[in-house]
């Protein structure tokens, strides 16, 4: 084998390379592996390892290997959003803030609101995936919200502390959340985000980008 950066005969494989005993052609393998990863790196508005491993499962998924990072950001609006529009907000806010933070191919936000379909309402997860350019956008299903909660978060009570007192369950939004204790575990916190990165990924499918970003 010969070293991928002089031509020489090869001597060590490092850093996903194959080079020889030069000091110089081991510097270039490290800025190419520094390089590399740096384009492998998703960032994610959220420390809530609910939402980071949500995003990591959607990735893998769909486009492969990334390296995802979670990163504390403001996202702007209540605690517990209502509507679509202040929903989407929450996640779009979530993702440019952590796009800022750390040098990554793509940032993602997840935000969790209420949507009101009838007189009911219904909980979803919207992910906002964002390269620093355009932005692709996904939903989660939805779950209708018991009465007696939403009549709570419409006052401005926060709906994460309300899940903890309803099922008991301490840091219930960073477990299961509370759709995991409604369904005894058959559909988790964790479902919700890896569906709602999925759906926004779909238009940064290699066999889509066409569809979604041409013309």
């Amino acid at each position: 084998m010969k070293c991928e950066f002089c031509g020489k005969e090869g001597k060590a494989y490092l850093f996903g390379k194959v080079i020889c005993d030069s000091k110089e052609c081991l510097e270039k393998a490290k800025k190419s592996a520094m390089s590399r990863h740096k384009n492998l790196i998703v960032a994610v508005g959220s420390t809530n390892p609910v939402k980071i491993e949500g995003t990591r499962e959607a990735f893998e998924k769909v486009l492969g290997f990334y390296d995802v990072l979670g990163v504390d950001v403001d996202s702007k609006v209540s605690s517990h959003p209502v509507g679509l529009e202040e929903t989407f907000k929450g996640a779009l806010n979530r993702a440019k803030e952590a796009y800022k933070k750390i040098s990554c191919i793509y940032s993602v936000g997840i935000e969790a609101g209420m949507i009101k379909v009838g007189n009911k309402y219904l909980d979803v997860h919207i992910a906002v995936v964002y390269d620093g350019k355009d932005i692709t956008i996904g939903l989660s299903q939805g779950f209708e919200y018991p009465k007696i909660a939403v009549k709570r978060i419409l006052l401005g009570e926060e709906g994460g502390k309300i899940a903890e007192e309803l099922s008991n369950i301490k840091d219930i939004g960073k477990k299961s959340g509370f759709i995991g204790y409604l369904t005894d575990e058959n559909i988790t916190r964790k479902d919700l985000c890896r569906e709602s990165v999925i759906m926004a990924l779909i238009p940064r499918m290699r066999k889509n980008m066409s569809l979604y970003f041409e013309g």
